[in-house]
């Protein structure tokens, strides 16, 4: 399968914002859901009436924490989880125009993101351990193994496949 041949809109943040510090006003609760939530909405609202009438597939990027909870996660969890929600909506809503609409769930993933909080911790080794102990496979995702994902439920090889939530975890949310 060739990129150029995908038919795709993904949508939902990615850039992890929320993951440090649950927020602690309103104004920063409202930007994680606008970030996380709300302009996912916005993405599919706008796709409505560009969508071809042959068709189309969006991906919604949401997150191992919209499928299960952590402490001092919680409206990030709610944000991501109302993600998987509103794209299983917009799936069963959509498909009579042959618009599917799909999740991939991404798993602790190294970008520089994660890079640089490790970096800040005492022991920046030590803590990585930590977290890949938490992976049943015991390791971090890379971007391009998410990025897979996405690739593989916006393709024509996976036209029967809407509503669905792909977890790229390394096992996490099997636990």
């Amino acid at each position: 399968m060739r990129l150029q041949d995908v038919n795709a809109v993904v949508t939902g943040a990615s850039s992890g914002i929320g993951q440090a510090v649950p927020p602690t006003t309103a104004d920063d609760a409202r930007d994680l859901l606008d970030s996380n939530l709300l302009s996912a909405f916005l993405v599919m609202k706008h796709l409505m009436a560009l969508a071809p009438e042959s068709g189309a597939s969006m991906v919604c990027v949401s997150s191992r924490l919209g499928m299960v909870g952590m402490s001092n996660q919680t409206l990030y969890s709610a944000a991501k989880g109302g993600l998987i929600a509103l794209a299983r909506g917009a799936a069963v809503e959509w498909a009579p125009r042959n618009i599917r609409v799909n999740v991939v769930a991404p798993g602790l993933t190294m970008t520089p993101v994660i890079e640089a909080s490790f970096q800040r911790r005492p022991d920046p080794a030590a803590h990585r351990r930590l977290r890949e102990e938490s992976i049943p496979l015991r390791r971090l995702a890379t971007a391009e193994e998410i990025a897979d994902a996405v690739l593989f439920l916006a393709c024509p090889e996976s036209s029967y496949i809407t509503g669905a939530v792909l977890p790229v975890d390394g096992g996490y949310t099997a636990c």
